[in-house]
């Protein structure tokens, strides 16, 4: 098929617009930079634009390209790939990274920095080819990717919130959290020693009876020794910063809200994992069975991984999908010299890359195989060694991962005295 019949669009797309440049093969702008509103109306327009330009140069395939900014473009992808307008066109749709469109644009010399400028690059870019994977669209997916996508932000608010917890916790109780005196600082007895008891001087004075008496209540009887846990929370107390009464209302109020801050984010993250189960149950049911036939692989990682891999066979091989994820490694070799200290690149989808490394942690704590990989690559090297066996752990379960679903198999154990394919 002759590449005079390629149209390509670059949308440099925004919260209110969608700055569109047209070029044909030649790298000519038939359609100079134009703006259409990022709204239903706009997107119709732009649209009808490009199927005018379509039939009036008996164009076949159309490829249109976007830079990754937020969520601004998706309504601009969803309504193409739900739209009949260019039915009679192959339609390719893709989204770029930031770090590629900023890599080219550098390339092209000092060029302004305006939105024209930035639709004309991005439609550049499209036209030099060696292309990012398609994207890709099934509702089903994007539904799921959602709560997953979200569920991880949960996480790490958590994570967040725990993290200043604790730095007030310094102030409030400053033994408390420098020594292990309970199982847990973000529990019902930390909570209740942090907000309901006002000083560490009161704790300090308490008898070991009274103090016994409020954990027994508040930890529901889940010591193994509640005489040594009351013990030691006395003397923390006692060896613990005293704080002047004010500051010491200031830190409870502050102490008392992160806490329940943490209980209303747990509380959402319980429901959130509730609905990701349900929806990767009904409609991805295959994949998810065939994930979580590997020991380690919980069922929210499987939903995660699902959610952004979507259908397997836009991948064409195992590499594909490791591209696609982020986990390859940059390369520096000079004439004879090449680095053996290499980095992982920051690229690809980060959400999919971060579920792989997941994997990665919990396979090698449930799976022999894994355990064994990851063990013989933490050795082989001096720095960097949990980190890098992780990663090369997560780039073996993208490998195994995508045999599987590719297949369409369970998982089984490797067996003994067979070596199994290593990246």
């Amino acid at each position: 098929m002759s590449t005079k019949n390629y149209l390509y669009v670059g949308v440099d797309v925004s919260l209110k617009s969608l700055m569109t440049c047209i070029q044909d093969i030649s790298g000519e702008n038939i359609f100079k930079p134009k703006n259409f509103p990022n709204d239903p109306d706009g997107v119709n327009k732009l649209l009808d634009t490009i199927l005018c330009f379509a039939n009036s140069l008996e164009i076949t395939n159309i490829l249109i390209g976007i830079e990754a900014t937020s969520v601004y473009g998706t309504h601009l992808l969803y309504t193409i790939a739900d739209s009949s307008i260019l039915n009679n066109f192959t339609v390719q749709l893709y989204c770029f990274e930031p770090k590629i469109i900023k890599s080219f644009r550098e390339s092209l010399g000092d060029l302004p920095k305006n939105d024209k400028m930035d639709s004309i690059v991005i439609t550049s870019r499209l036209r030099l080819g060696n292309l990012p994977n398609e994207f890709y669209i099934n509702f089903n997916q994007l539904g799921l990717q959602r709560l997953t996508r979200f569920r991880q932000h949960i996480v790490k608010s958590i994570t967040r919130e725990k993290t200043y917890l604790v730095s007030n916790l310094f102030l409030k109780f400053s033994k408390l959290s420098q020594q292990k005196v309970l199982s847990d600082n973000f529990g019902a007895t930390a909570e209740m020693l942090l907000t309901d008891i006002y000083s560490v001087d009161e704790i300090a004075t308490m008898s070991i009876g009274d103090i016994i008496s409020a954990i027994a209540e508040t930890g529901k009887k889940h010591f193994a020794d509640i005489t040594k846990t009351a013990d030691l929370i006395k003397q923390s107390a006692s060896n613990s910063f005293k704080l002047q009464n004010e500051l010491n209302n200031s830190v409870n109020i502050v102490i008392k809200a992160c806490f329940e801050n943490i209980s209303a984010l747990e509380k959402s993250l319980k429901s959130i994992e509730t609905s990701i189960q349900k929806q990767v149950k009904q409609y991805f049911k295959n994949e998810y069975t065939i994930l979580t036939s590997m020991d380690g692989i919980e069922p929210v990682i499987a939903a995660g991984i699902i959610a952004e891999i979507g259908d397997i066979n836009r991948f064409k091989n195992d590499d594909a999908l490791a591209k696609f994820a982020g986990l390859v490694w940059s390369q520096y070799q000079s004439g004879e010299f090449d680095a053996e200290d290499t980095f992982i690149r920051k690229t690809g989808n980060v959400y999919l890359r971060n579920y792989f490394c997941q994997a990665a942690t919990c396979l090698r704590n449930h799976n022999s195989d894994f355990a064994t990989f990851y063990s013989r690559k933490f050795k082989e090297v001096s720095k960097h060694q949990h980190k890098r066996a992780i990663v090369l752990t997560a780039r073996k379960a993208v490998r195994v991962i995508f045999a599987l679903l590719h297949d369409n198999r369970l998982y089984t154990l490797p067996k003994k005295g067979v070596l199994p394919i290593e990246n």
